[in-house]
């Protein structure tokens, strides 16, 4: 994928969470439309790290740069997807579980910290 097509993915994931907070939100619920854009963009982030990732590990000396990754990516497709469904469940969870305690600002925290690491693969994707 060009330079010219990552760009414009990589400045929507940035500013989901941005454009979301202008919009009015109870505190009761923990799907707010905050929430909800962060748990999209997260989604979006971590699908579009893995097919840059499975794309560039067809190519020939494909080095996987995050250690977490690598014994995953290296296992192939089924086990790098699943490996990354359940991070995104995870992340989910536990922004929920940060909400159910009342910990506001750590409940977004969660999925940004997602959304960023994602984004940061996609960018630092070579090719």
């Amino acid at each position: 994928m060009t330079d010219l097509i990552r760009l414009p993915i990589i400045l929507l994931l940035l500013s989901l969470p941005a454009v979301a907070q202008h919009f009015p939100e109870t505190r009761s619920s923990y799907w707010t439309k905050t929430n909800l854009a962060l748990v999209a963009a997260d989604a979006a982030a971590k699908s579009a790290d893995m097919a840059f990732t499975m794309r560039n590990y067809g190519q020939p000396n494909f080095q996987e740069h995050d250690p977490l990754a690598r014994p995953f990516v290296h296992s192939g497709p089924v086990l790098a997807g699943a490996a990354q469904g359940a991070l995104f469940a995870t992340e989910v969870f536990t922004s929920y579980e940060m909400h159910k305690h009342g910990h506001r600002k750590m409940e977004k925290i969660v999925l940004m910290l997602g959304v960023g690491g994602n984004t940061a693969g996609i960018a630092g994707s070579k090719r």
